[in-house]
């Protein structure tokens, strides 16, 4: 049985309009997911270091909490422990009485909740406690420390 070959094209030209397609929406896909992890990260937190540590490999219901240190309260480099840090969650500044209620919400929303807190490693840690009281508020039972390796 004869098999049909390709029918000849009548261009000398390849169609390219499907590739611009495909890499249009790569660009947009891209785009979209560059402002998701910049919601997510705060350039002016410091994390700390560790030698030991744990990998969190399962990404699924987390919740990032930067604790960054105020620009007032910057004192050669050094982070004044009298000033009250600020608390930014997915990007949005967040006052530490209302972050009990917001994560009671996002437990709600997700009932395996991981919450990663990220806080400078200049801070004292009685600014950290009332977050992690938070935590414990909302039921949250996974509570993560972001640390980088040394």
């Amino acid at each position: 049985m004869r098999r049909r070959g390709l029918e000849p094209m009548h261009d000398d030209h390849i169609n390219v309009t499907p590739l611009i397609d495909v890499v249009m929406c790569l660009i947009i896909f891209f785009m979209i997911c560059g402002n998701l992890a910049k919601d997510e990260g705060n350039d002016k937190v410091t994390v700390p270091t560790a030698s030991l540590g744990q990998e969190l490999n399962d990404q699924r219901d987390r919740l990032i909490i930067n604790v960054v240190g105020a620009a007032q309260a910057m004192k050669g480099g050094v982070i004044d422990p009298s000033v009250a840090p600020q608390i930014y969650v997915r990007g949005q500044e967040m006052a530490p009485s209302g972050l009990a209620g917001y994560l009671e919400k996002e437990k709600n929303n997700a009932p395996d909740l991981k919450v990663i807190l990220r806080a400078d490693r200049e801070l004292a840690y009685n600014w950290i406690a009332p977050i992690l009281i938070s935590c414990a508020q909302a039921n949250i039972k996974s509570v993560h420390f972001a640390t980088k390796d040394d």
